[in-house]
């Protein structure tokens, strides 16, 4: 049985308000649960939501769900939020990576089988394109476009390849006026076309490989890179020891004919036999800055963990594709509230401490939400009994106040 919300966290309203200007007052009032149950609840579906909430049934979250509002809006709210709460923003990175979400219901519009990279079998589901900022004070979720087979295309959803999809979220970045300096993706979204682009826009860009890409090195004869891969030693790798792993690199300049001078990347950790393959239009940095920037990568693997483990992302059950791509979007939405409300908890000030991780926001604000402010002021009262219901609540068991 779902535990009942008896009130929105105010931190939460303060944000979500923002989006009024979108709806009625009624899907306002919707839109407001929804961010909400995505947040508190433990059962992320729209069930599960409307039960918290006492509601009598779900159909009218349904209507909201699978209604006409303007996603668009709402995704540039998004961005603008993080955009002004944090001033102006520094240069940062670009991070596109496709992820798949899991699904069983064979009735759910638009679902096929996609490749997935964590079994690496073809699973039934969503293929989900998602881009996120990147820089020293901030990160969040920038756009998600769920890609589709020819099959599943029609006249409102076009066939898109997956790297059309990464163009124009390319795109989409720079028109919200994100200071983008660099792209980062896998190789399911190289193409030399999609190089050529990112260079045309005067950005950086560090792109995984194919073994089977074809390079010359020092004006030689044109090998594939699993051929020059076959023919390094560990001595020609550089050694860094960082954040207490230790990885390798090897780089070196490279021809590429359909895109010109290049900076190949090798690199591999220690004890993990994954080797990772990376081209480059960055000439001019030493191993060591190449190998801080790669490691940057891995916070969109992060975004995807906390979204489908924290935010329901996989946990819909609604059967119209535009009422998927709306629960995807205020994934994204609930996202960004977090993040933004993470250095705000007065509560938390009196033990030097922030909320540092989504999980960490999420039990938070569902211990608000589900015994009242009020309760939480009292509690508030007697600092060691505070205390230890943050840490059975909220924190870790390494991170508690």
């Amino acid at each position: 049985m779902s535990v009942p919300i008896v009130e929105t966290p105010k931190e939460l309203k303060d944000f979500i308000k923002d989006y009024k200007s979108c709806f009625s007052k009624k899907q306002y009032n919707h839109f407001k649960n929804l961010v909400t149950g995505l947040i508190v609840s433990d059962k992320k579906n729209i069930q599960e939501i409307n039960d918290c909430f006492d509601y009598s049934n779900q159909s009218s979250m349904n209507r909201f769900v699978n209604g006409n509002w303007n996603m668009e809006t709402v995704n540039n709210i998004a961005i603008n939020q993080a955009k002004q709460y944090y001033g102006k923003l520094t240069q940062g990175i670009l991070i596109c990576d496709p992820t798949f979400l899991h699904k069983t219901g064979k009735k759910m519009e638009k679902a096929n089988y996609h490749h997935s990279g964590k079994t690496k079998k073809k699973e039934w589901g969503h293929f989900l394109v998602n881009t996120m900022f990147y820089n020293e004070k901030i990160h969040f979720p920038i756009r998600a476009d769920i890609y589709l087979r020819k099959e599943d295309s029609d006249e409102n959803n076009p066939y898109l390849r997956l790297r059309d999809i990464f163009i124009n979220q390319i795109h989409y970045a720079i028109r919200q006026g994100l200071p983008i300096k660099l792209i980062m993706a896998d190789a399911g979204l190289q193409a030399e076309y999609v190089c050529q682009e990112i260079k045309s826009l005067g950005l950086e860009y560090v792109i995984g490989a194919r073994i089977t890409t074809k390079i010359s090195i020092k004006k030689q004869k044109r090998i594939t890179i699993k051929e020059y891969l076959d023919s390094l030693s560990k001595k020609d790798y550089s050694r860094f020891k960082i954040d207490g792993e230790k990885f390798y690199i090897h780089t070196v300049e490279v021809y590429n004919r359909k895109i010109g001078k290049e900076l190949l990347i090798i690199t591999y950790k220690k004890n993990d036999d994954c080797i990772k393959i990376y081209t480059s239009n960055i000439l001019n940095k030493s191993d060591e800055v190449l190998m801080h920037i790669l490691l940057k990568r891995w916070n969109i693997e992060v975004v995807h963990r906390d979204e489908k483990q924290h935010l329901g992302l996989e946990d819909y059950q609604v059967r119209k594709f535009g009422g998927i791509q709306r629960v995807v979007l205020v994934v994204l939405v609930a996202y960004v509230v977090l993040i933004l409300n993470a250095s705000r908890q007065c509560f938390l000030h009196c033990f030097y401490r922030k909320l540092k991780t989504i999980g960490e926001g999420c039990r938070y604000f569902r211990l608000i939400a589900t015994k009242g402010r009020r309760w939480i002021r009292k509690m508030a009262r007697e600092m060691r009994e505070f205390a230890n219901i943050l840490n059975r609540f909220v924190f870790v068991k390494n991170a508690k106040v």
